[in-house]
């Protein structure tokens, strides 16, 4: 592509961009769009295109009406290990979620951010251009962080414990249920004699010994427990990993981001 092309087609995007950013706002009344029909119990948002949106702002007032079938939540983002704030929108009929915004009460996300003190309502109003608080409040989210949302409903995202089927790096895979994997993991056994593989693996509850060394003419090596080697991914930012590691007595855990 030629840079005269390049440069109008960003100059194209740029403009519709803009465009996009006043729908469903006038000098009055501001709300939030989503391709959701609005119920018939709250008729104002019909005048905004018939999309659904979570409240309605009188921007002379400040006043906020709620539309009573969304359920707004601040929370974390686990996009990453950083855990930024963010601020998620749910359909109550459906559970499902619609949009993740930033979270206004978060310094990660907005700067000057909202006082903990603060109502939920200033979180509505800080999405809006109520006495221009949009502007200083308004939280946002990092590209990883607006795509936890696609995450979330990929066909692919793994919802339930797996079982390996075949040999190691086959990839096959059966689910199994909860109870199933805790038993297996604590009591351990001959986990895989249904695919010809006859040895039995230590489960947790034997492992677990805090006291006995794993050599004694290396005691370096500390106790049985440390025979647990935990080599995960990324931190999620919540250290779930980590606080289990260290009551259960081994020091190897390891994650995606160790060098």
């Amino acid at each position: 592509m030629k840079r005269r092309t390049f440069l109008k087609v960003l100059g194209s995007a740029g403009a519709l961009s803009l465009t996009g950013l006043s729908i469903g706002c006038d000098k009055k009344t501001a709300v939030v769009e989503e391709e959701t029909p609005v119920p018939e119990s709250f008729p104002d948002a019909k005048e905004f295109g018939g999309k659904k949106p979570e409240a309605v702002i009188d921007l002379a007032t400040g006043e906020v009406k709620f539309e009573p079938s969304i359920l707004m939540r601040n929370s974390a983002c686990l996009g990453c290990y950083t855990s930024c704030g963010n601020r998620v929108k749910i359909d109550k009929s459906t559970g499902k979620i619609l949009r993740v915004y930033g979270n206004p009460y978060n310094p990660n996300n907005a700067e000057p951010h909202l006082s903990m003190k603060d109502p939920l309502t200033a979180g509505y109003l800080a999405f809006s251009t109520y006495k221009n608080n949009g502007n200083l409040h308004r939280g946002t989210l990092c590209a990883r962080g607006n795509a936890t949302l696609e995450s979330y409903y990929d066909p692919m995202r793994i919802t339930v414990p797996l079982k390996r089927t075949d040999k190691r790096g086959e990839g096959k895979w059966k689910p199994i249920s909860w109870k199933e994997l805790i038993d297996e993991t604590v009591e351990g056994g001959n986990l895989f004699g249904d695919i010809g593989e006859d040895y039995a693996i230590d489960g947790f509850r034997k492992v677990r010994d805090n006291q006995t060394l794993i050599d004694p003419e290396r005691p370096d090596l500390g106790a049985v427990s440390n025979q647990l080697v935990m080599n995960g991914g990324r931190g999620d930012g919540r250290s779930i990993s980590g606080r289990f590691s260290g009551a259960f007595g081994t020091v190897n855990n390891y994650g995606h981001g160790y060098s």
